[in-house]
C-alpha cells in the first residue's frame, strides 16, 4: 500500500522546474528556443528558423542536438551522408542520438516545434523517473527529488541535454532489475534505449555483463549482446556517416584517481563559482559516497549484490576524470549520469541518516547549480 500522498513530491517537483524554468526562459521572451544555447557562428552555419534565439555567447551540446534532430531525415538517406560529414565535429554529438530522434518523432519533422519538443522530453523524463523510485520506495521521497533535482538532472534541462532521459531510462531499468536481478524482454529494451542516450552509458552495459559471467547467469549475459549490439550499430552509422569513431575521443577523458581534484582543492586552477561547485560537488557527494558504498560493498561481499557494488565503480570513474572535466558543475555534474540513480536507489533501500545527508547535498547541490544557471542572462537577437 502507498501513503494516501505519496504524490506530493512530484507536485513539488513540477512546481521547482515550472520557477527554474520561469527564471531561465523570461529574460528570453518565453522562448524555449533559448534552451539550446545556440551561437552566432552556428546559427549562420546550419540556419534556423525566424524566431529562434541567437546568443552572442559560445553554444553549447544542445544545439548540435537541435541540429541532428532538423537532419533526420537525412541521416537515414545515405546519398545524404557526404552533406551531414562536411561538419566532423557534429559528430560527437551524434552518440546522444535518443533524444534528437525522440523530438522529431514528436514533433513529425517539423523545425519549430523542436524546441518544445525538446523541453516537453526533458521536463516529462525528470517527473517520470521521480515517480518510478516514488512507486519503487513511496515513504522515502528526499530520494526521489534528490534524483530528478540532481546536477545532472539541472545542468540536463538548462541546456536542453541527453541526461534527463537518460535518468529516465537508468531509473526504470533499475527498479526492475534490483531484487530479483533477472534480465526480461522489457530490461533488454530499456538497455538499448539507455546506450543510445549517451555514450558513457556502455560502460554501465559492459559492468552488468561482468556481472552477469561472475553470477554465471549465461542467458542474461547472453541477452545483454542485444543493447552492446544496438551501440555498435549505431556507432557503425557514425562512422560510415563522418569516417570517425568519436567514442575514443572520450576514452582519453580519464587521469589518475584525485588527480584533478586534490589541484582543485588547492587552488591550483583558482578559487571562484565554477571550481567552488566542483569543489562542493566532491566534498558533499562523491567523498561520502565513495567512503559509504565501500562500506557496503565490503558488508555485504558475501551476497555480492548489483547496486552497491556498480554505484562504486562508477563513483571510481568519477573520480579519474581529468582537471577541464572537474573544472566545473556543469561538466562533473552531468558526465557521468548513472552515478545518481545508483547510488539514490541504493540509498533508498537502506535508509540511514549518513546516506539522507548525502542525499540532501545532492539535492541542494542541484538545485544551486540550477537557479545560478538561471541567473546568467546572455545578450541575444531573434533570427
Amino acid at each position: 500500500m502507498y501513503p494516501r500522498f505519496w504524490y506530493w513530491p512530484l507536485i513539488v517537483l513540477a512546481a521547482a522546474l515550472a520557477t527554474v524554468l520561469a527564471l531561465t526562459l523570461a529574460p528570453y521572451g518565453w522562448n524555449p528556443s533559448a534552451l539550446f544555447h545556440l551561437d552566432q557562428s552556428t546559427a549562420n552555419q546550419y540556419g534556423v528558423p525566424k524566431g529562434f534565439v541567437v546568443l552572442q555567447e559560445p553554444g553549447y551540446d544542445g544545439e548540435q542536438y537541435y541540429e541532428i534532430a532538423r537532419s533526420m531525415p537525412k541521416i537515414f538517406d545515405p546519398s545524404n551522408w557526404r552533406s551531414l560529414a562536411t561538419h566532423s565535429t557534429i559528430a560527437y554529438s551524434y552518440q546522444r542520438f535518443l533524444l534528437p530522434l525522440t523530438a522529431f518523432v514528436i514533433t513529425l519533422g517539423r523545425d519549430s516545434a523542436l524546441p518544445y519538443a525538446f523541453l516537453l522530453i526533458n521536463v516529462a523524463a525528470l517527473i517520470g523517473a521521480c515517480a518510478i523510485l516514488l512507486r519503487f520506495r513511496p515513504r522515502r521521497p528526499l530520494y526521489a527529488l534528490a534524483l530528478a533535482l540532481c546536477p545532472a538532472a539541472t545542468v540536463g534541462l538548462h541546456f536542453s541535454l541527453a541526461e534527463p532521459l537518460t535518468l529516465l531510462l537508468i531509473t526504470a531499468f533499475l527498479v526492475r532489475f534490483d531484487g530479483r536481478e533477472r534480465l526480461g524482454t522489457w530490461d533488454i529494451v530499456l538497455l538499448s534505449l539507455f546506450v543510445l542516450s549517451r555514450e558513457v552509458n556502455i560502460l554501465f552495459v559492459g559492468f552488468l555483463l561482468l556481472y552477469m559471467l561472475y553470477r554465471k547467469r549465461w542467458q542474461d549475459a547472453f541477452l545483454l549482446l542485444v543493447p552492446l549490439l544496438t551501440f555498435l550499430t549505431l556507432h557503425s552509422l557514425i562512422f560510415r556517416i563522418f569516417h570517425e569513431i568519436p567514442f575514443f575521443w572520450s576514452t582519453g577523458k580519464s587521469t589518475l584517481p584525485f588527480g584533478a581534484i586534490i589541484p582543485l582543492l588547492f587552488g591550483h586552477a583558482g578559487y571562484n563559482m565554477l571550481t567552488f561547485s566542483s569543489i562542493a560537488l566532491f566534498c558533499g557527494f562523491v567523498l561520502p559516497a565513495v567512503v559509504w558504498t565501500a562500506a557496503i560493498s565490503w558488508k555485504e561481499r558475501r551476497s555480492a549484490p548489483f547496486l552497491p557494488w556498480a554505484t562504486f565503480i562508477f563513483l571510481c570513474v568519477m573520480i579519474m576524470m581529468p582537471d577541464h572535466i572537474w573544472g566545473s558543475v556543469t561538466s562533473i555534474g552531468r558526465v557521468i549520469t548513472p552515478v545518481y540513480p545508483l547510488f539514490l536507489i541504493t540509498a533508498a533501500k537502506h535508509d540511514t541518516l549518513p546516506v539522507r545527508l548525502i542525499a540532501v547535498a545532492v539535492l541542494v547541490i542541484g538545485c544551486v547549480a540550477a537557479l545560478g544557471l538561471a541567473s546568467i542572462h546572455h545578450p541575444f537577437t531573434l533570427s
